[in-house]
């Protein structure tokens, strides 16, 4: 009977309606949640096969939920390093569990919420309790055990700030200049040497120092260095010519010629030598160039002096690139890049299953993943000090209640309707 397909229908529709309120609810209460995706309720229509010339059988409604994944919230500023950000499409991908690469069951999942927080072991954690993966970098910058898979999750790691605990790097360049006393050459007997201490750092991040003796010749314009490490032991001499200008294209007071006497080598005004295994190059300047190690006058001038390296210091704080390079800065001044976090891209987004936590999984609907380096491909850029907000509008959210409510109250004026009706009827048969 027509009427009873209609109070089907009705009920149907309070169903259906009931499911767009629900999840116009969970909207609202997430207008605040950190790259939540709103979910979408679409109806369609249910038809019957009892309808003929005549008659007609209503089918009802059904209501359809779709999430809005690839629909993009606003981006904004944070103060926090280690909030993180998608500008364009792609994913962060999260674990389930810190040590993703060894727990069994450990479940790999995609989301735009990148509240990252240090826990206290120092994994990022974000606030729906997933760690953030990436691949671990090696001191050249390489992903640790070669090429990665970018078509499935093995290899990644958590990223966490307490694997990352300080760094020293060896001095392997010093830059010297000083001007030497062209007076003291010449002389007989030969004037006395003097010295003049370079500090640098050892592999292990050990302050040493190197001492730099020179001799001046009884030959006008001529010396001798000799290389002492901190022991005093001789690493090795050098025998120096500076150019008095005098019939000669060499500019007067540099260096005109520097040989190897013992222990070194020289190259254009470099000296290599190797303290205990650890090869530095010294760098005088340039033959025949103004600049670095000069000879005028009569007085000992050091110059600027400058070398690589530094000692161990602690980590001062990480800072993650558009491309998901995670870099860390020590104390010290020196920079490491330590982790890459990869953006994943599905073909479909708005078929991802919708997890707990504002996560997603990968589905049938969605189709494969990728991981992508920030930037590349079809991969959006990632921001640090920026986190994704929610991308519900409270304006179109209230206007949706109110639709909500009158259909609502529409589809129960129907069963209401359909009820008087057949009392009607029943009132007939009496």
């Amino acid at each position: 009977m027509s009427i009873y397909s209609a109070m089907n229908s009705g009920v149907s529709g309070l169903a259906a309606q009931s499911a767009k309120f629900s999840a116009i609810s969970d909207n609202i209460s997430n207008s605040g949640t950190v790259g939540y995706k709103r979910t979408n309720v679409q109806f369609s229509t249910l038809v019957t096969n009892n309808s003929s010339a005549g008659t007609y059988s209503a089918g009802g409604v059904e209501a359809s939920l779709r999430t809005e994944v690839s629909r993009a919230g606003i981006i904004t500023r944070s103060t926090v390093a280690t909030d993180l950000a998608i500008s364009g499409n792609g994913f962060f991908v999260v674990g389930t569990n810190a040590d993703a690469q060894n727990v069994q069951g450990t479940t790999h999942m995609l989301t735009r919420g990148g509240s990252f927080r240090p826990d206290s072991s120092g994994n990022l954690v974000n606030t729906g309790g997933y760690y953030l993966q990436g691949w671990a970098l090696d001191t050249n910058g390489n992903v640790s055990g070669g090429s990665p898979s970018r078509t499935s999750f093995d290899g990644l790691e958590t990223v966490s700030l307490g694997k990352i605990t300080g760094l020293a790097k060896a001095t392997g360049n010093i830059n010297f200049a000083a001007n030497l006393p062209a007076s003291m050459t010449g002389q007989t007997p030969a004037a006395a040497p003097f010295s003049t201490s370079i500090d640098y750092y050892s592999p292990l991040g050990f302050t040493n120092k190197l001492t730099l003796e020179w001799q001046p010749s009884t030959v006008a314009n001529q010396w001798t260095l000799n290389i002492r490490d901190g022991n005093n032991a001789s690493l090795g001499t050098v025998n120096m010519a500076f150019s008095n200008g005098i019939a000669t294209t060499v500019p007067a007071g540099t260096l005109s010629s520097m040989t190897a006497g013992g222990g070194v080598t020289v190259n254009n005004g470099t000296i290599n030598l190797t303290v205990a295994g650890q090869p530095i190059k010294l760098s005088m300047g340039e033959i025949g160039a103004n600049g670095g190690l000069t000879q005028w006058g009569d007085q000992y001038v050091p110059g600027a002096f400058g070398k690589d390296g530094a000692g161990y210091a602690p980590l001062d704080r990480v800072e993650i690139g558009d491309d998901g390079i995670m870099t860390a800065i020590y104390r010290n001044g020196l920079r490491q890049a330590v982790y890459q976090i990869p953006v994943a891209n599905v073909t479909n987004p708005d078929g991802l299953r919708r997890m707990d936590g504002n996560a997603f999984q990968v589905s049938r609907e969605s189709g494969d993943f990728y991981l992508w380096d920030g930037g590349a491909g079809s991969a959006g850029t990632i921001d640090d000090g920026a986190l994704e907000a929610s991308n519900v509008d409270i304006a179109e959210e209230l206007t949706s209640i109110i639709e909500t409510q009158r259909a609502y109250s529409s589809n129960a004026k129907i069963i209401q309707t359909a009820d008087e009706m057949m009392d009607e009827i029943t009132r007939l048969m009496r």
